[in-house]
């Protein structure tokens, strides 16, 4: 558990990882597009694609490559391992999560608005 785990939470507390989680955990859906959290979250697309692959590499996630964009699932519901690895970053990074928390329900906000016009 040493070595994976202090890699799995390292990667796990960047901005790009945790809005991956964040994102999953309020749309409450299996796949999460890249595109989508980039663009929601004012992210570079690359950034998140990078988080991506270290996430893949440590089997917390599988990533659905969909042309240029590649769709993410995330696999903590198999594992309460990586489950609780995933809680305990959220905690320890909650102001962070939280700002990008308040983007993604902006972000949705003024898609709405601007949806009935």
């Amino acid at each position: 558990m040493g070595e994976s785990y202090e890699d799995l939470k390292q990667v796990l507390s960047t901005n790009e990882a945790l809005a991956i989680i964040c994102y999953n955990k309020h749309r409450h859906q299996g796949l999460v597009s890249c595109a989508r959290i980039s663009e929601m979250t004012k992210v570079p697309i690359n950034k998140v694609k990078e988080s991506c692959a270290k996430l893949e590499e440590l089997k917390v996630i599988k990533i659905h490559r969909t042309g240029y964009d590649a769709e993410v699932e995330i696999l903590d519901q198999e594992d309460s391992h990586t489950r609780h690895i995933i809680d305990e970053v959220i905690w320890e990074n909650k102001a962070e999560y939280g700002k990008i928390y308040k983007k993604l329900i902006t972000a949705e906000l003024f898609e709405y608005i601007n949806e009935g016009k």
